[in-house]
């Protein structure tokens, strides 16, 4: 009986031992969010992009239950950063307005009031290669390719990134002994690990983002990163334009590949959009056959006659 009571024990020592070294192996150590984020901004950076693009852009809204798309053609030059559309939808052309009543002038006024715009959000003067302030617009050195890698090491100094591949040196020896080295990094966002997800397919790191300083520049609230390419999946800005009744509410938006290139597919509000006193439930922007044109036609905007649909500048 003494012997089996010496085997329990033993036994349970051992077990005890086990369990007491399994909790004991130490944990993967998580991934650096900040050294993602770097990643991911160089990702940006390194795209190739053609020197002329053209391309379609869609509006979309559901109002009353009803969904209204309207398209705009549009083209960008990447060298100057300009972006052109024609300010007349595929929707105003296929339902012109009407004006009712009779036209006629009053002691020099025209009686009449204006007509109503049929623009949803306003013209789109917006570029599907638009980086939300993860890299700032560098010209293209006609004809090379958009953002050369001549440049990568000049637009990291402005955002104040460091190369994800190096190193710093040690310090060099000192008559006191040191304790610790501090490296400071001037950081426009505090940025979290929030977890991993899957987004269409692609394996992300999924990030969440606080703005140290200037909220309405550093907008970019949670990123979801490949965790292979690093390359941006989806984003969520707290607002996405600078003009017009869409900048009141939150934006997803969502990425896509196109001839080995990374645009945006699509933008969607978050929240219902108020504008021109109607009440859109759901109001998207896509970017719709994207391809490289050799010189695309320049498409004049008239100066103030409709209220356009703007991204901040590329800094």
């Amino acid at each position: 009986m003494g012997c089996v009571r010496m085997r329990k024990a033993f036994s349970a020592v051992v077990s005890a031992a086990v369990c007491g070294s399994l909790l004991a192996l130490p944990a993967h150590a998580q991934p650096d969010p900040y050294q993602i984020f770097a990643n991911a901004r160089q990702y940006w950076m390194q795209q190739r992009y053609p020197t002329q693009l053209q391309y379609q852009v869609a509006v979309a809204i559901t109002e009353g239950g009803k969904e209204r798309v309207e398209h705009y053609q549009a083209s960008y030059d990447a060298v100057s950063n300009v972006v052109d559309v024609d300010p007349t939808s595929d929707y105003e052309r296929e339902n012109p307005v009407k004006p009712s009543g009779v036209n006629f002038g009053l002691f020099g006024f025209n009686v009449n009031k204006p007509l109503p715009t049929d623009d949803f959000l306003g013209v789109p003067k917006l570029r599907p290669n638009y980086s939300f302030g993860m890299a700032p617009f560098v010209p293209a050195p006609s004809p090379t390719p958009f953002n050369s890698m001549a440049l990568v090491n000049e637009i990291r100094k402005e955002f104040h990134d460091p190369n994800p591949r190096k190193t710093p040196s040690p310090a060099p020896a000192a008559s006191i002994p040191e304790i610790a080295t501090v490296y400071a990094q001037n950081r426009e966002y505090t940025i979290t690990m929030l977890g991993t997800e899957t987004v269409d397919g692609h394996a992300c790191y999924h990030l969440g983002l606080k703005p140290v300083k200037d909220p309405g520049r550093y907008r970019i609230r949670e990123a979801w990163i490949d965790e292979t390419t690093f390359a941006p999946w989806r984003l969520k800005d707290s607002t996405n334009f600078v003009s017009g009744d869409a900048t009141s509410v939150p934006w997803t938006i969502q990425f896509t590949d196109v001839d080995g290139a990374h645009y945006i597919s699509e933008e969607d509000a978050d929240a219902p959009v108020s504008s021109q006193g109607e009440i859109y439930t759901r109001a998207a922007v896509r970017f719709e056959s994207i391809a490289q044109a050799s010189k695309p036609p320049h498409i004049e905007l008239p100066g103030g006659s409709k209220e356009t649909l703007d991204e901040p500048e590329s800094k």
